[in-house]
């Protein structure tokens, strides 16, 4: 198996090496701060994974084809305007105090969260949707 051996592979390898020693030191002798520890050496091992990964692909094979692009656009864009939307009317609804389930007892954090969850799932929805298509424009 032949790896890649570029500046952009070795920085991103040596980042995640970086990560995971810097996560085995906190999680070693910062005894409070253990659970960002486990995290960093969590991320760096994924990180690393993805590294590995991508160093045995040419750069050829990571360049994206044009329709690709353009679906992943237009999925974003109507996944955006989708969020938007949806976040509008949760805060006309909390406005207006017509849904009980809306009203300030429920933390705007908590709506927040919930309102990107959606996004990021309408987003993939999307793309899924305009690749099945075909024709975009």
């Amino acid at each position: 198996m032949k790896f890649r051996k570029d500046k952009d592979i070795i920085k991103f390898i040596g980042i995640s090496l970086g990560a995971i020693l810097a996560g085995i030191i906190v999680f070693l002798y910062i005894k409070p701060f253990s659970t960002i520890g486990f995290l960093l050496i969590m991320g760096g091992l994924i990180g690393l994974a993805a590294g590995l990964i991508a160093a045995t692909k040419s750069k050829e094979d990571l360049i994206e084809d044009e329709r690709s692009v353009k679906v992943r656009e237009k999925a974003g864009y109507s996944a955006f305007i989708a969020t938007l939307l949806i976040a509008s009317m949760i805060s006309l609804l909390r406005l207006l105090k017509i849904s009980p389930s809306l009203t300030p007892s429920r933390d705007v954090a908590e709506v927040v969260q919930d309102i990107w969850i959606t996004g990021l799932w309408i987003f993939i929805v999307f793309r899924w949707y305009y690749n099945k298509k075909g024709d975009i424009e």
